[in-house]
């Protein structure tokens, strides 16, 4: 993304490009400083020709421009003292904004963490209901949300009573909650002689990459809607796995999410929610634009456990935090906590990595340092932070991170149907002979 990087940030364009390949700066909006309006310095001063009627004093004159002047220079030392803030401390708190809306994402975060720590139990369904409660601004019912759950657990077991299955075998739990959520299932209703149909979960094809609506990849959203896209319905899944105690994993491919089993005998399978499809993991190398470096530091198609899982929804709270409030030391807070509990911090670095260079960013405009070299004769201290920005695009560079392009993913959900069609068509066929 070497163009990006230049249209964002000018004067790193020249230093950074080399590093910083692949990378998306997300174009976020400079904050704003509040500072005085600064009056032109030739507002008050005269022309004779312009005015040939008016007397001109030319020592009032001079009175003025010196005015002028110490206003300037007090708008420079005010800038100044702001980036200096910045240069030690980081963007201060947003909390002002809304201290009791700000109040809901510490304690989300507080009760996450004591998990992380081994103080409470791992939950998943309760974590991801905290964050995007937090989002809500409390707005969300908790009692609600799990008789939900509870009614989905009930249309489980029914089914699994109903085909005389092994309840207790992993593999058979995970293929019934698979069915669950992709297909549709016909129930026997006890005691009134009537079926009912459970429908499956439909993927949201006209907002799976929340352009139109921030919200649309919440769990809580799937679970109003029936909609979901490969970030929701794949947390919707392992909910209801922790709910039945089936072992599940989350796992990642460029841009996307899907689900992790495996059987008695250590063979793994890829449950694509997205189509209803069982895809090896060959189908995701082919055409997920994964990187051989990507493969060795273990960014996609590892299967990630629950202490992940719960610190990936650190993550999403710095994110939903930042949209409603912006960039502070809460954000950085939730990043930092979820990277000692990750076994992959790719998800982590690539915002910490959008915090760091925002804030370059608002110092180099506060400076008027229109190049690195500028920047670092001005502040040193100020440059330190951006070579901080520079190593953090390079960690994520070296782990073999490539951004995926939209058309592209929108040709792989194409595949995988495509995949997906195959599949059944082979079935079908096996079922014959």
């Amino acid at each position: 993304m070497k163009n990006i990087i230049g249209i964002v940030f000018i004067f790193c364009a020249t230093n950074l490009s080399a590093q910083t390949a692949g990378i998306r700066i997300p174009q976020l909006p400079v904050p704003t400083v509040p500072m005085p309006q600064v009056p032109n310095p030739y507002n008050h001063q005269l022309n004779r020709q312009q005015q040939p009627n008016m007397y001109y004093n030319h020592d009032e004159h001079l009175r003025t421009q010196k005015q002028n002047e110490a206003i300037i220079n007090e708008d420079i030392y005010m800038r100044h003292n702001v980036a200096l803030m910045l240069i030690n401390t980081g963007f201060p708190s947003q909390s002002y904004k809304d201290p009791k809306g700000t109040e809901f994402f510490y304690q989300a975060f507080e009760e996450i963490s004591a998990m992380l720590k081994g103080e409470k139990s791992l939950n998943l369904g309760r974590t991801v209901f905290l964050v995007e409660n937090a989002f809500y601004g409390n707005a969300l019912n908790y009692s609600d949300y799990q008789n939900f759950l509870k009614r989905k657990v009930q249309f489980y077991n029914q089914k699994i009573k109903e085909e005389k299955l092994n309840g207790n075998d992993n593999l058979v739990k995970n293929m019934m909650l698979f069915r669950l959520i992709s297909d549709t299932l016909k129930f026997k209703n006890t005691g009134i002689e009537k079926t009912l149909t459970h429908l499956p979960v439909k993927y949201d094809y006209d907002d799976y990459n929340s352009k139109n609506s921030y919200d649309s990849h919440f769990v809580t959203k799937l679970m109003r809607t029936g909609i979901g896209q490969c970030y929701s319905m794949p947390l919707y899944y392992l909910i209801l796995a922790e709910e039945i105690k089936a072992d599940a994993y989350w796992s990642f491919s460029p841009r996307h999410s899907f689900i992790k089993i495996q059987d008695k005998k250590g063979a793994w399978y890829n449950l694509e929610l997205t189509c209803n499809a069982i895809l090896s993991d060959a189908h995701y190398m082919n055409s997920g634009y994964i990187k051989a470096e990507a493969i060795r530091n273990k960014l996609y198609l590892e299967p990630l456990d629950k202490t992940n899982i719960v610190a990936e929804m650190l993550i999403n709270l710095a994110r939903y935090y930042y949209v409603r409030y912006g960039f502070d030391d809460f954000y950085l807070k939730c990043l930092d906590t979820a990277m000692q509990y990750l076994s992959n911090n790719l998800n982590a670095l690539i915002p910490k990595a959008h915090y760091q260079t925002q804030l370059v960013l608002t110092i180099a405009d506060l400076l008027d340092a229109q190049n690195p070299e500028i920047l670092k004769k001005k502040s040193s201290k100020a440059y330190m932070h951006y070579e901080k920005m520079q190593k953090l695009y390079k960690q994520i560079d070296d782990l073999g991170y490539e951004e995926f392009p939209d058309e592209l993913y929108t040709k792989w959900l194409d595949y995988i149907a495509k995949q997906k069609a195959e599949q059944q068509k082979t079935f079908s066929m096996d079922e014959i002979k």
